[in-house]
């Protein structure tokens, strides 16, 4: 082989070049043409599902605070309106807890 066999001529390269655009062109098409057909897939099945159904998010009860005093040991502080306070007669003992449920 020699060095002139591989210079092509302007002619053969333009063509080159043309025959590479429609190539080119011809599979961005067919490219298209697949994604097209995914997205109306897509379409159809998001058409076909239900949509989500809202969730109903409780509303927090707010918190109502009474006051507790103690005139024998000189205590007084806030607490929730549902605990109930129980001192201790013998020894300074304070009980909160939670009120039981009326029956």
């Amino acid at each position: 082989m020699s060095q002139s066999s591989l210079i092509f001529k302007p002619k053969t390269l333009v063509l080159i070049v043309i025959l590479l655009l429609i190539l080119f062109f011809i599979l961005g098409v067919r490219y298209g043409q697949k994604v097209e057909k995914a997205n109306k897939v897509v379409d159809f099945l998001l058409s076909i599902t239900p949509p989500p159904k809202p969730t109903n998010t409780p509303t927090p009860t707010p918190l109502i605070f009474e006051e507790y005093k103690s005139k024998r040991w000189g205590l007084r502080f806030k607490y929730p309106k549902n605990f109930e306070i129980k001192e201790s007669t013998n020894s300074p003992e304070i009980l909160i807890a939670p009120k039981e449920a009326s029956q």
